[in-house]
């Protein structure tokens, strides 16, 4: 039978610590009788904060209405450095995450508790951060994600404490103590936004400030100190000398769980699978916001994004790729478009070793499948927020590392060259170079918001039918970045694609490129960058030298003519 914390009881606590403890100014029930699920052989949890002269941490057994208790009392400097920084391990304010029920100096205690939630969740920002550094400034957050990210990571370093946690948000009472837990990291949310670390979206959503994404990130290259003092760790002895005591309340946890276990299989025996974290972590996408967890078929990709098509009917095709699996979805009716699906791998090994050995010195390249994902979802939302095309996200989940795009019909870039190779003078071959020109503008505008594209390549570039351009495979690109590395590999790659390109051919792409980048504004800096000897020897292996010489020199050509058009311009004026 449940045993409720009734008024009497708890002003018998109160007695019992004005009698005996006349330092205690603050006190709290916590464990079983405060969450609501204690019994008839559980023990009354207390702790005390005291006004003391000296460091006390003790744990002492006594009587109350005829029931067991067990006091922890403390003195307010290490309570309230235990808060800060778990100075004690958090043995203490632990208590103030889960369901407590205060007995005198509530209002203390309140902030208090504010004051820990703040910094379990500035802790769960700066591990989303570090785990998701491209990413985290996209996520979107609900209030719920910190209770249970705290609850999974105090479980993982200390199993016995989630006996706690299961007890506490399972069961009829779950609701309850979800609540009271919540209302404590909304107050710390408020201030929080308050000091700029988050912003509040769309309602109940949250995002973390771009200023604290970048101040947790530099923080981390700086992080290397000394964990603890000597203070700390005779303290944590000190703690750890009564931990035994109070592993006693953590047993009583225990053994409700497994009675309640016994009773009901269908209990669940993980934090997790009451609240995985990652629910409530979101992402936006075109088809709108998905879960980090979130599971999903290709039918209910087709139902979501594509109302009118019939979900059952598609063809599923492997459109290449060494170091990515990449395929296309296929509707059965063509007019509606159509899906690409991307898996990220993790690169290595032997397909990994001649793209690190040809670029080794000029380039690192993202490794890791969650990095190029993130890169590649990020970039794109970037991008796309400032009216640059790219292909619409339908779908991404960082945990399977796969992202579903709409499939971009048209031209690329690659062809459009090729075409040139055999074209003579005419309309068709005043439309490519316009074409090239307009790429020259985007790259440049793509540039001006400190964006590198990172795989520049003219085939990651489509012409469409409407005359838009879009950037494909953007899970290289990042903010700041190599931009010299994207007009090198603009110029000189497409050198190979002919074993003796048209020289004349090769010069108007070489043009038409550099006057559309100068012309919106890209940096004169980046295009003499990628004349140096250090991209020249990168793509050397591919294309032939006096390629390479004729795209350097003329580029250089051009660079001095609109300098001397520049100054021509300034003295006319």
């Amino acid at each position: 039978m449940l045993i409720k914390l009734d008024g009497d009881i708890k002003s018998q606590i109160c007695s019992l610590i004005r009698e005996k403890y006349t330092d205690a100014f603050a006190s709290l029930v916590y464990g079983p009788y405060a969450g609501g699920y204690a019994d008839e052989k559980t023990a009354i949890s207390i702790l005390a904060v005291a006004d003391l002269n000296k460091p006390t941490l003790k744990f002492v057994s006594e009587r109350i209405a005829d029931r067991r208790a067990h006091l922890l009392i403390t003195d307010r400097e290490n309570f309230e450095r235990d808060v800060e920084n778990e100075h004690l391990g958090g043995i203490l304010s632990e208590n103030l995450l889960v369901p407590y029920e205060p007995i005198a100096g509530a209002d203390y205690l309140w902030r208090q508790e504010v004051k820990i939630k703040k910094k379990v969740i500035k802790d769960a920002l700066a591990n989303l951060i570090l785990d998701f550094p491209e990413m985290s400034k996209s996520l979107l957050i609900k209030t719920e994600y910190f209770i249970f990210e705290c609850m999974a990571r105090k479980a993982a370093l200390f199993p016995l404490t989630s006996y706690r946690f299961l007890n506490v948000i399972g069961g009829e009472i779950g609701g309850r103590n979800l609540a009271m837990m919540t209302r404590g990291f909304k107050a710390a949310v408020e201030e929080l936004i308050d000091e700029g670390v988050l912003q509040k979206i769309n309602g109940d959503m949250l995002k973390i400030s771009d200023q604290y994404v970048e101040s947790v990130r530099e923080r981390r290259r700086h992080r290397f100190k000394t964990l603890f003092s000597t203070t700390r760790t005779s303290m944590l002895r000190y703690a750890l000398g009564i931990f035994s005591d109070v592993r006693k309340t953590l047993l009583d946890e225990y053994r409700i769980y497994r009675m309640k276990r016994a009773k009901n299989k269908s209990v669940v025996n993980s934090v997790r699978e009451i609240g995985n974290p990652g629910k409530y972590i979101f992402l936006s996408t075109a088809s709108g916001t998905v879960a980090f967890t979130e599971k999903i078929s290709v039918e209910e990709i087709v139902r979501r994004y594509m109302p009118k098509a019939d979900s059952s009917s598609y063809t599923i095709r492997k459109l290449g790729g060494i170091l990515n699996s990449v395929y296309i979805l296929k509707l059965s009716d063509g007019n509606l478009g159509n899906i690409v699906i991307k898996v990220f791998k993790d690169w290595y090994g032997w397909k990994w070793f001649p793209l690190a050995l040809w670029t080794l010195g000029t380039r690192d390249l993202a490794v890791f499948g969650k990095t190029r994902l993130e890169r590649e979802y990020t970039m794109n939302r970037l991008l796309s927020n400032h009216k640059i095309n790219v292909p619409k996200i339908i779908y991404v989940n960082p945990e399977e590392k796969v992202i579903f795009q709409e499939y971009i019909e048209g031209t690329t870039a690659s062809k459009l060259v090729k075409q040139l190779y055999k074209l003579k003078d005419g309309e068709e071959k005043r439309r490519i170079h316009e074409s090239i020109r307009e790429i020259g503008r985007e790259i440049a505008k793509i540039h001006s918001l400190g964006v590198s594209i990172g795989d520049c390549k003219l085939e990651n570039i489509i012409l469409t039918s409407d005359g838009k351009i879009f950037f494909v495979d953007l899970e290289q690109a990042e903010k700041g970045g190599d931009q010299a590395w994207d007009i090198a590999e603009f110029l000189y790659y497409p050198g190979h694609y002919a074993l003796l390109p048209p020289l004349n051919v090769v010069k108007e792409v070489v043009r038409e490129f550099i006057y559309g980048y100068i012309e919106s504004g890209g940096k004169v800096e980046n295009v003499k960058r990628a004349l140096s000897p250090k991209y020249i020897k990168v793509f050397s292996f591919s294309t032939p030298p006096h390629i390479i010489f004729i795209i350097s020199d003329l580029c250089r050509r051009l660079l001095r003519d609109l300098e001397e058009k520049s100054l021509q311009d300034f003295e006319g004026s």
